[in-house]
């Protein structure tokens, strides 16, 4: 490897943990784990009913940090669980009119500036942008699933 690929991979690597740091301080200034300000960002944003074992996936924590998240958010009266038809142990997380209310408040201010900082950028540097990200995620996955696989065969 070279170095200047090993140093453009630090720097890709500590931009993402910039930006989930700075996720990190705003969800803290709202009174938010980083878990309930993910979950409260997907219900604001997603059409679709959603579970919290999709929660899980989509965001990648575990089960039960989802799950206590979802519990603190169902007290604090920002969510409701649903039962759905046909599925035994499987519920939806929903926003409760308070959650409608809190989302717009806290996710509104936030949403304005992810959109103001990305028209910074031009079109065509935005579409490269997430372009170039999901080819390189994908690219890395592949190859943690090679070095996974040869591991286990040791």
């Amino acid at each position: 490897m070279s170095i200047t690929v090993r140093a453009q991979n630090i720097m890709l690597i500590q931009n993402a943990k910039r930006l989930n740091e700075q996720y990190h301080i705003y969800a803290a200034h709202c009174g938010l784990s980083d878990p309930a300000f993910s979950i409260l960002y997907t219900l604001h944003y997603t059409e679709e009913t959603v579970t919290q074992n999709e929660l899980a996936v989509m965001w990648c924590y575990p089960k039960q940090t989802i799950n206590f998240a979802v519990s603190g958010l169902v007290k604090k009266g920002y969510v409701r669980l649903e039962q759905l038809s046909g599925a035994r142990n499987s519920k939806a997380v929903r926003l409760t009119e308070e959650g409608r209310s809190a989302c717009r408040e806290i996710l509104g201010p936030l949403t304005e500036a992810e959109e103001r900082s990305l028209l910074m950028l031009t079109e065509q540097e935005r579409e490269m942008l997430v372009m170039l990200e999901e080819k390189q995620c994908g690219y890395f996955g592949e190859e943690l699933k090679k070095i996974m696989k040869e591991n286990d065969k040791k």
